[in-house]
């Protein structure tokens, strides 16, 4: 199994196998919400009230009403005033409407937010994952209630309720929600059949029984441009004349009309939301009703309700029961007046939600009793006293009993979640082996130790995939469990037998790498910043077990970097001054060791101001973006530079962020094959799309007019085909295709041209594939100038997907790990003699820049809330919503930093002068990328399982959760990109076989 061990891509197997591991833990931790499968019927409703007869289906009317549920996207409860509404304003002020504080459960996303209106039941975390795509509702709802009823429904709006609610609606438009850069056809496209709806018949009622509106434009200007954006009024504006028209249009009907006003979820002042701060789960409802209605309340909001409530009072008017697994209540303001009516609905829902299996040992189930035995005395009696006491009773029970049943989720799935945290470990452990094994110096020269033959490593193999499987097998009986991965259906057989041979394979590897560890002399060459790296890296994963450190996690990272920032500037500082004393007073050192001065000149006392200016720099990017929940409410760089008052430093933001984008591009040209300065060419002429970009979609001023009516989708296709060619035209150039068809390259710039040395002697004769070309030459050149050319492409799409104020984070990114990666190098600042130190500089680099990339991270004002996710990112130039195309994009903006700053580290890398030194550099590296990001896992998922039943865990651990699984995805995404490089240069080093050998025979 040694050969495992030494395989170059050992690190990228293993991290795919916990990236199985981690998704085996989210089916156990993120448990899709369980439906009793009852469907609710008119009969349901109870004829008995402690053996008193009563006609359920009698008292259960609230007349015949027409219903309008005008859901308006990402309205937050400070915007429904005066100010902002003011039509809607009035109607509250003169307590024509009522308004009630509404609580949405996180995440606070679109689709688990109308399953909660429609069903009455809280959705699971794991709705967040399907908000895009939505796959229908399989529980009851008030569309299927309602539909039984003989009810018309009507849908106008976001499509996303088609999807959750097929063949419910008696007609619909639908517009596509996620085309987030439209907030005016998406809004037109609803209003233009109001005036149709609206109308009456011949007989002045409604043609609907209950019409749903739901505007995406607020949303979308939200993602766009935050909270605070100029926009938004005028927004608001438009969706209150859309009210004061429904409300106009109510007042001619025979018929009651009810219209309700709310939002499905809130929204920062950043413009994100998913998660559960009170801008994003607080929500205004408005209830206004056709006729002389009066708010029961005072002015002000009333009594806070929940999201759910929308179902069961939405059934309660339309005269359909509540759906099966609703645990809402019906509005205050919607309340029956008559007392025998008022009494027996609550006593309806009282008794449904007691139906859910509620435990009958509580007291709210006691109370809900003590009200059916008051209300049954009311009945006989007609005491008045009895029903105030009933009444009281049931409000009391309802509130328990709903919260309750809106608290209580799926049960977790232990045995999943067990044997994947358990499974995500041994991979560590490794990962760990592995890594150990490749810092090991010499580690190529062949074993002394006897290797088993193929055969009987095989039976080894199948010997413990047996006896692993036959443990896991007497684990699920022994344990009773009832999870699916130990059902043996046919798809989860694969799952089951897949983690035995992964739990196999990591068996072998750590068996063989204890066996074969055996120097670790490499790590003695550990400084003490070395040690702050390691010690800050190990302690940062076991920090999430306080709440603090996830919501505010930058603020670790900000106080690792300070720190090493400060102890890397007194050590170069040191060093600098121990260097130049021992040069004055001509120490025997310097004066046999030219070496040294050659390095350190190379760098000189410029290291220091440098590094100064570096620090400031990083003080002023942290002040760009406020981020976590503490602080965010706090004005920072972004919002000033966003203030239409100061729109030239905005703009001076992005020509000086571009064009240093652009000449760190051109730096790195050099280590491509610049021939004819194509890939110069090329370059600027990417940037200037860049720029045309943001002057069309009128981020920048231009001297030009013309440049503003170009059209931005068909400008971002030109930057895509520039990229493309520039990588298409690289590849060409290494097989020789130019050389071949007469172009030939000016042999100054050339860096892969193919020469054979000349025999020692008339007589050597070589094979004809043992013929000593400079082939490993050429492939570390193509791989060099691979690296770069990813380098380059992802800085240029990044600043083209970035918001302008963050244009800048791009080139300080690699300002940063040049110059850091400069001050870390052992060989000159490490004052102990020794022999190369290029394991120990490795494992600095390799961490540093893991650190710089989760900096940057939170510098872009990034989070481990899912509203930090900017989905503006993901329609840079897109017509269309395509779900691939804006999810690569949303990733890769909200990763941008980590990729950089990888991608940086792999170009430092491909600049070593050995083709065999550099894939030793990528074996090494590759494995320490995998060992943090499994280890960050594992150890993220105990916290995870300890605090499973904490009051944040759906608010806090489990976005994080979220977050990394993505970065492993995209981990393994960067691991993979390596490999393809690799791969590369050998498939073309083929190809140049064919085309280029021949042809210089």
């Amino acid at each position: 199994m040694l050969s495992w061990l030494q395989h170059r891509w050992i690190g990228l197997w293993l991290l795919l196998m916990a990236l199985g591991a981690l998704m085996l833990f989210f089916y156990g931790f993120f448990p899709l919400k369980y439906h009793s499968g009852k469907l609710a019927r008119m009969d349901d409703l109870p004829n008995f009230i402690d053996g008193v007869s009563i006609d359920g289906q009698e008292v259960y009317n609230a007349g015949e009403n027409s219903v309008v549920l005008m859901v308006i996207d990402g309205l937050r409860y400070d915007f429904a005033s005066e100010e902002y509404m003011p039509f809607t304003g009035e109607l509250l002020k003169n307590k024509s409407a009522c308004i009630y504080v509404s609580v949405a459960e996180p995440p606070t996303v679109t689709m688990p937010r109308i399953k909660a209106m429609m069903t009455g039941s809280i959705s699971t975390f794991a709705d967040v994952a399907l908000n895009f795509g939505a796959p229908a509702v399989r529980g009851d709802s008030v569309l299927r209630v309602a539909s039984v009823r003989g009810r018309r429904s009507v849908l106008y709006g976001d499509d996303t309720w088609l999807r959750l609610f097929p063949g419910l609606w008696a007609e619909y438009d639908g517009t596509t929600s996620f085309y987030v850069t439209d907030y005016t056809e998406v809004d037109n496209n609803v209003t233009r059949h109001l005036d149709k709806v609206l109308t009456p018949d011949d007989d002045k009622e409604p043609t609907f029984d209950f019409l749903v509106l739901h505007y995406l434009g607020l949303d979308h200007i939200g993602h766009l441009e935050g909270a605070r954006s100029p926009k938004i009024k005028p927004k608001l504006i438009e969706m209150d004349e859309v009210v004061k028209k429904i409300y106009i249009a109510m007042q001619t009907w025979d018929r009651t009309g009810v219209l309700i006003v709310c939002g499905d979820h809130g929204m920062r002042d950043a413009g994100g939301h998913g998660g559960a701060t009170p801008a994003e789960v607080l929500i205004p409802l408005v209830v206004v009703k056709s006729g002389d209605f009066q708010c029961p309340h005072p002015r002000g909001p009333g009594p806070t309700v929940k999201q759910v409530d929308v179902a069961t009072t939405v059934a309660w008017l339309l005269r359909a029961p509540p759906p099966g697994d609703s645990a809402g209540r019906v509005l205050p303001a919607l309340l029956p007046a008559d007392t025998r009516q008022h009494l027996y609905l609550l006593h309806a829902l009282a008794a449904h939600c007691a139906r859910h299996g509620l435990p009958t040992d509580t007291e709210f189930y006691k109370q809900f009793k003590r009200a059916e035995k008051q209300f049954a005395q009311y009945l006989a009696t007609g005491q008045m006293s009895a029903a105030k006491i009933a009444k009281e009773f049931y409000d009391e029970s309802l509130e328990a009993m709903s919260k309750y049943l809106t608290e209580t989720t799926g049960e977790f799935d232990l045995f999943a979640i067990s044997f994947a945290t358990i499974l995500l470990y041994i991979i560590a452990a490794s990962l760990l082996c592995a890594t150990l094994y490749s810092l090991q110096p010499d580690i190529r020269k062949p074993s002394t130790h006897h290797q088993p033959s193929t055969a009987s490593l095989f039976v080894a193999f199948m010997i413990m995939f047996i006896i692993f499987s036959g443990v896991l097998v007497i684990s699920c009986f022994i344990t009773e469990t009832k999870s699916q991965f130990c059902s043996f259906d046919p798809l989860w057989s694969i799952a089951f037998f897949g983690t035995v041979f992964a739990l196999t394979v990591v068996y072998f590897v750590i068996k063989t790498g204890i066996e074969t560890i055996t120097d670790m002399s490499a790590l003695r060459d550990l400084n003490a910043i070395d040690y702050l790296l390691i010690g800050g890296t190990l302690f940062h994963s076991w920090s999430f077990f306080g709440t603090s450190f996830i919501e505010e996690e930058h603020m670790t990272w900000y106080f690792f970097w300070n720190t090493l920032m400060f102890f890397v500037l007194i050590r170069t500082i040191v060093v600098i001054v121990m260097y130049f004393s021992k040069r004055l007073s001509r120490a025997t050192e310097i004066q046999e060791k030219p070496e040294l001065e050659q390095r350190m000149s190379s760098v000189g006392i410029s290291i220091l101001p440098k590094w100064v200016i570096l620090i400031a720099l990083h003080r002023y990017l942290r002040t760009m973006n406020q981020t976590g929940d503490r602080w965010l409410f706090l004005p920072d760089t972004a919002d000033w530079l966003n203030a239409p008052e100061n729109v030239f430093y905005l703009q001076a933001h992005l020509i000086i962020g571009t064009l240093s984008t652009l000449g760190i591009c051109l730096w790195n040209v050099r280590h491509m094959n610049n021939s004819v300065h194509i890939h110069t060419a090329l370059t600027i002429a990417a940037a200037c799309s860049i720029l045309c970009y943001r002057i069309a979609a009128g981020a920048l001023d231009s001297p030009f007019p013309i440049l503003k009516t170009w059209d931005t989708v068909t400008i971002v296709n030109i930057f895509w085909g520039i990229l493309i060619a520039q990588l298409i035209y690289e590849i060409l150039t290494y097989v020789g295709i130019f050389k071949n068809c007469g172009c030939s390259p000016n042999q100054n710039v050339n860096k892969f041209e193919y020469k054979k040395p000349k025999a020692k002697s008339e007589d050597y004769f070589y094979e004809p594939m043992d013929e000593p070309w400079n082939i490993d030459d050429v492939k570390l050149s193509l791989a060099r100038s691979l690296s770069h050319i990813i380098l380059n492409d992802l800085m240029l799409i990044i600043i083209l997907l970035m918001r302008p104020h963050n244009v800048i984070m791009v080139p300080s990114v690699i300002a940063t790990c040049s110059l850091t990666s400069k001050c870390l190098d052992h060989r000159l600042l490490d004052s102990r003699p020794g022999r190369g130190k290029d394991i120990a500089d490795l494992i600095s680099q390799t961490l540093v820049h893991i650190w710089i990339g989760m900096v940057f991270f939170f510098y872009q004002g990034n989070s481990n809330s899912l509203a930090s996710v900017d989905l503006g990112a993901g329609y840079v130039g897109l017509s269309e919503y395509c779900a691939v195309r804006v999810g690569a994009r949303m990733g890769l903006h909200a990763y941008a930093a980590p990729a950089l700053a990888a991608a940086a580290l792999h170009c430092r890398l491909a600049r070593t002068h050995q083709w065999k030194r550099y894939l030793a550099s990528v074996w090494r590296v590759s494995n320490i990328y995998a060992l943090h990001r499994v280890y960050t896992l594992a150890v993220y998922c105990v916290v995870a399982v300890v605090f499973r039943h904490h009051l944040f865990v759906w608010s806090v651990f489990s976005p994080k959760l979220l977050y990394d699984f993505v970065a492993t995805v995209f981990s393994i995404q960067a691991l993979t990109t390596i490999a393809q490089i690799v791969l590369l240069t050998s498939l073309t080093s083929w190809l140049a076989r064919i085309f280029t050998y021949k042809s210089t025979l």
